[in-house]
């Protein structure tokens, strides 16, 4: 079983990525090491800069962990184990 991430918006037309699976190797992983994790790839170096922020500078993109906003939770502290879903949407603009 895997941690899976799934990617939407600019990201995923940025990076070609729909969706990612990375392992914890059965223990935990912070939410703000996940996304330096993915930051390595092409098309999603956003996230590696979002892993290290401090939340009081506000972060613009949405974060679900298995359907409950990251910021309810423990914030990028957010412990996410194998079996887990991430999704993460950039910010958009629309008229």
């Amino acid at each position: 079983m895997a941690i899976k991430v799934k990617i939407f918006g600019t990201l995923r037309l940025k990076s070609g990525v729909k969706e990612v699976e990375l392992s914890a190797g059965g223990s935990t992983k912070r939410l703000g090491q996940i996304l330096q994790e993915l930051g390595q790839q092409r098309g999603l170096e956003d996230l590696k800069r979002l892993g290290s922020l401090n939340l009081s500078q506000g972060i613009p993109f949405i974060i679900m962990v298995d359907g409950k906003n990251y910021m309810q939770l423990r914030g990028l502290d957010t412990l996410i184990q194998d079996g887990q879903v991430v999704a993460i949407f950039p910010p958009s603009a629309g008229g």
